[in-house]
């Protein structure tokens, strides 16, 4: 069996599990690298230092590498992924893909991970828009990542508030949005499906040019 075909294309490697398996088993894990990443973030290694938003996804991504190996997933995670198949611009965060033998290891699932809030005023709705296209959602509306795809994520690091204030204060940029720019529609809002003491996971739509490209965001609480 190969992967269903609005997870594949001709520039995609053939995969034999499902498009529906594959990001039921992403979302599965990133879930549950959430306590491990926040353990390991109170270590005696690393609670005394500041870190910045490379660094809390290196750990992160260290933390699923583990997960991964321990529990035989089906694919792989890595940082800092370059599209060289289907020609998006910049690098993704991370990215999965596939760890069965001669197959292509390009992505079929890239990550990118944004700060709430932003480090500074300036960038404070980065999560969705910033400048020179470097928006989190932005990104995927203009193909910047996830070219070809049509499964992409966002990681969200909350360092202040909560999640349902995040829902809200997102939902009202998107809104806005959606009001002054003909590029965005109101049914890009974020839509929570699960939520608890450690992480908030949410599910949207970002569209493209090229058509709907599903994104889940999973958002980890670190106040």
């Amino acid at each position: 069996m190969i992967a269903e075909e609005n997870l594949s294309n001709k520039y995609q490697p053939l995969i034999s599990i499902s498009n529906a398996n594959v990001v039921l088993l992403i979302s599965k894990l990133m879930k549950q690298t959430v306590p491990h990443f926040k353990t390991y973030l109170v270590s005696d290694f690393y609670k005394k230092r500041k870190l910045n938003e490379d660094d809390f996804t290196q750990i992160y991504i260290e933390q699923a590498q583990i997960l991964i190996r321990n529990y035989d997933y089906p694919f792989n995670i890595n940082g800092q992924y370059r599209d060289i198949t289907n020609q998006s611009k910049g690098f993704s965060d991370f990215y999965f893909y596939p760890n069965e033998q001669n197959v292509s290891t390009t992505s079929f699932f890239s990550v990118e991970s944004k700060r709430l809030p932003s480090p500074e005023k300036s960038r404070e709705k980065e999560y969705v828009i910033g400048e020179k296209n470097n928006g989190g959602i932005e990104r995927y509306k203009t193909e910047k990542h996830g070219k070809g795809l049509y499964e992409c994520g966002l990681l969200g690091f909350i360092e202040k508030e909560n999640s349902s204030y995040w829902i809200k204060e997102i939902n009202n940029w998107l809104k806005i949005l959606s009001e002054i720019d003909k590029n965005w529609n109101k049914d890009e809002a974020l839509s929570e499906s699960e939520s608890n003491t450690e992480f908030c996971f949410l599910k949207s739509i970002a569209r493209r040019k090229s058509g709907v490209i599903n994104l889940t965001h999973l958002w980890v609480l670190l106040n």
